[in-house]
């Protein structure tokens, strides 16, 4: 498959808290290439006892993941993460590492299961406040009376906010120190706890819960669940709409949803009539939501699956590609993934196949098309994207 640079990891050397490791990273990975400071921070900040048990939400490539598993070599660490590429990174920076017994989760919660059996959870703030607030309300069920949460982040990250939030509902939040513009709270949860802030039940942040939206499609509108730390998880974007627009019948056709969110792009293609729609997205809370929605709304031959780009279907073979890729890796333009979506898709379309996808207007993805294509064609736009439909 093209684009290996996109697809080969690599390694780079750290240290924290004075110990030196080795990370193992890959192209399209928020702040993939640097040990962030806010876990640098944590790796000094926080010292747990070596036989506690202990969750990191947020572990990113699993550098902080080695720092602490170090320290409990009697107790047990679990490391999650939203992103898959995240999660196989980890398990890569463990074994560089030589650190084994560490549990790497692609649970999207771990309730009821976990509840009140972790000593302490550490929570690397996500970009999206929503999210984080989701993470508070697991961690606190998550922890037995008496048990410590940190949270982590830039104080430009949304740091401070969720700091505020973490007092709302923990009862109280101090700072245990601060350095190069990030900082790390702690908190104890309370026996019994205080009255809960509103925020906490709202659907898709309380435990068990669902966001619901209403989405126009092609073929009607139906009622979508998802989750934050979707993008755009609760509206339908610009740019999706946009896209949607185009969509034709599809009858017999094998369809891929490339980087599919909570599904309404593949959830199209299906209602138009497509024989088999695969849906795609390195974002298990994505997946999870997808997989819900197909399963709500009766769709047969429709299957969501997690994948880094298109890596997982390498083998397949697709009549029509649809995406609205990501040109973001957390607040930094990256269009890697983007990329990698475009330049794999090539070798996924059947003669006579077509990739539509929509980009900001300024994203020129034409570039990547123009090389394989027999025709690239604007076939919509507005003040803020385009669709561009690449014919084989």
């Amino acid at each position: 498959m093209p684009n290996a640079a996109y697809t080969q990891p690599f390694r780079f050397p750290a240290t924290l808290d004075g110990a030196p490791l080795t990370v193992v990273s890959k192209a399209g990975l928020a702040d993939g290439s640097t040990v962030g400071a806010a876990a640098s921070l944590v790796a000094t900040l926080v010292q747990p006892a070596a036989t506690e048990t202990v969750l990191l939400l947020g572990c990113g490539h699993g550098a902080l993941g080695v720092a602490l598993a170090r320290r409990l070599v009697g107790g047990h660490l679990t490391l999650n993460d939203p992103s898959l590429l995240a999660l196989q990174l980890t398990a890569q920076t463990l074994a560089a590492n030589g650190i084994a017994g560490v549990t790497v989760s692609a649970a999207v919660s771990h309730l009821p299961a976990g509840a009140g059996s972790f000593d302490r959870v550490i929570i690397l703030a996500p970009q999206s406040r929503a999210l984080g607030r989701r993470w508070l309300v697991e961690a606190h069920a998550l922890l037995r009376p008496g048990g410590v949460l940190h949270l982590a982040g830039a104080n430009n990250g949304g740091i401070q906010s969720l700091s505020t939030d973490a007092a709302a509902y923990f009862g109280a939040a101090h700072t245990l120190g601060y350095k190069q513009g990030c900082r790390v709270t702690t908190t104890t949860r309370r026996a019994p706890p205080p009255e809960a802030p509103p925020w906490a039940t709202l659907p898709g942040i309380a435990p068990g819960t669902w966001h619901q939206l209403q989405v126009a499609l092609p073929a009607g509108t139906v009622t979508l669940c998802s989750l934050p730390g979707i993008f755009s998880y609760d509206r339908l974007d610009a740019g999706t709409a946009l896209l949607l627009q185009q969509l034709e019948a599809s009858q017999g056709q094998r369809v891929l949803d490339a980087g599919c969110g909570y599904g309404p792009i593949g959830i199209a293609a299906a209602r138009l009539g497509a024989e088999q729609v695969d849906m795609l997205d390195v974002n298990l809370l994505a997946v999870a939501a997808a997989q819900a929605n197909v399963a709500r709304l009766g769709l047969t031959g429709v299957t969501v699956e997690a994948s880094d780009a298109l890596l997982s279907i390498a083998e397949r073979r697709y009549d029509v590609v649809l995406s609205n890729p990501p040109f973001h890796a957390g607040q930094a333009k990256d269009t890697a993934v983007a990329e990698a979506f475009i330049t794999q898709a090539r070798s996924l379309l059947n003669p006579g196949g077509r990739l539509l996808l929509v980009a900001n207007r300024f994203l020129p993805y034409e570039r990547l098309l123009l090389p394989w294509c027999t025709r690239v064609t604007v076939v919509a736009q507005n003040q803020g994207y385009r669709v561009l439909l690449g014919e084989t």
